[in-house]
């Protein structure tokens, strides 16, 4: 059963809510805390003033201090430099018909007090603006930062329902989420690339199974209806159609166990340069009845390498019988062994056409021809460069295919050398 879909988030969920509310607590936290901070710096420097600067900022204290009674009196003194005072009672005066006292009205705050409070009030009013601004500037933050990722989200839920055409729009922002929705993109791309080529390569598969079986399944109807006889001509011919069969379906076998990470190697040390030789030499007869004259350049020195002996006959076969195939009667083809630094190099030249420009890129593609009606004369299935390139890869190495200045084409192979307490090392152990 398909995964169903998470519930869609709250509205204070949100990444865009979160970011505003984060900004706002923040802002508040900062206000009070300067209010805080502010009323008692206040309060400690008024406290700090001379007897007599609490006279000036309180003209009232002296007509308080005279009016004090017995029921209470503001009192002023001195003490170490600072001004104590106790709040005076409110006195009692019966000055009313019936008897009832009538309260005289509290006293006038002092400037001082007049001054802190409108310190604080001014201090309030200026949380409520940082608060509003916190607001306005978190909402465009918030949307600075959540659209792009919304953005990446929707092409995410796109592909994972199936459409890797999907991609993210490049929207300004952060390099964080520029980086983001850029590497998004080209992961989606990449799995596109992955299932055209899945489905391209069921289709050639079909296809090259179809074409061998076909011409099998003719020649038996033609055998059971009695309109070709089975003599060796025709035996030989359906001979090599499951010849060709078995081998397409030894390479694909290859490739999938590649793929995998599964293919067997056998790596032991051995001589690039001799093994070439004598490869070359066995398959001098085959190319000479081709038409092609083939030669050999090869180092005197040894090229100790750390390889599998069949997969690495299969590589040098595999670019023989491509530059066979790929060249006209009377063409020279080459096989070269160097070392360059710290790499065994194995080259096979033709001087033939050479690769045309626009195959360059796939010529190491899984089904890929550059000539496909002369090709499938030829029995090639597509597969062999594909196959050189994943077994160089299974042993470290590299390959590369270019043109020869001068005409012709040239497949390159680099393995990595074996040096000398590698090789005591793989002896020993």
């Amino acid at each position: 059963m398909p995964d169903t879909l998470p519930p869609a988030p709250k509205p204070w969920q949100r990444l865009s809510v979160s970011i505003i509310a984060a900004m706002l607590l923040m802002t508040i936290l900062m206000a009070l805390s300067m209010v805080v901070v502010s009323d008692y710096s206040v309060k400690r420097q008024i406290a700090a003033m001379p007897p007599e600067w609490h006279l000036q900022l309180d003209p009232d204290s002296k007509q308080r201090q005279s009016n004090a009674g017995p029921g209470g009196a503001s009192v002023a003194e001195a003490t170490g430099g600072r001004v104590v005072r106790s709040v005076p009672q409110i006195p009692q005066i019966p000055d009313r018909p019936n008897g009832t006292a009538r309260l005289t009205p509290p006293p006038r705050p002092s400037r001082t007090e007049r001054f802190r409070r409108e310190l604080l009030n001014n201090l309030l009013l200026a949380i409520v603006i940082s608060g509003l601004g916190a607001v306005l500037v978190g909402a465009v933050l918030a949307r600075r930062i959540a659209q792009p990722i919304d953005e990446v989200s929707r092409a995410a839920q796109l592909v994972a329902s199936g459409d890797l055409s999907a991609r993210a729009r490049q929207l300004p922002g952060s390099a964080e989420i520029v980086s983001l929705t850029r590497h998004f993109n080209q992961m989606a791309s990449s799995l596109d690339q992955l299932e055209r080529e899945r489905r391209d390569m069921i289709a050639d598969i079909a296809h090259e199974l179809r074409t061998p079986l076909a011409v099998v399944q003719a020649r038996l109807d033609a055998f059971e209806d009695g309109i070709l006889q089975p003599v060796p001509n025709e035996l030989a011919l359906i001979g090599a159609q499951i010849e060709l069969l078995t081998r397409l379906v030894s390479d694909l076998r290859t490739l999938s166990l590649a793929d995998a990470g599964r293919l067997p190697l056998q790596r032991l040390p051995l001589d690039l340069s001799a093994l070439s030789g004598r490869i070359a030499q066995s398959y001098a007869s085959k190319a000479s009845a081709s038409g092609r004259h083939l030669n050999t350049d090869l180092t005197k020195a040894e090229l100790p390498v750390l390889a599998d002996r069949d997969r690495l006959s299969q590589i040098l076969i595999n670019l023989l019988e491509n530059a066979v195939r790929y060249t006209s009667s009377g063409t020279h083809i080459t096989v070269q062994t160097r070392q360059e630094d710290l790499w065994a190099v194995l080259r096979v030249r033709d001087t033939g056409k050479g690769f045309d420009q626009g195959s360059l890129p796939h010529l190491f593609s899984r089904f890929y021809r550059a000539d496909e009606s002369r090709n499938r004369d030829y029995g090639g299935s597509g597969l062999g460069l594909a196959i050189v390139a994943v077994l160089v890869q299974a042993h470290g190495g590299q390959v590369h295919a270019r043109n020869v200045q001068g005409g012709g084409a040239e497949v390159e192979i680099k393995l990595p050398l074996l040096l000398e307490n590698e090789a005591t090392g793989d002896a020993t152990g």
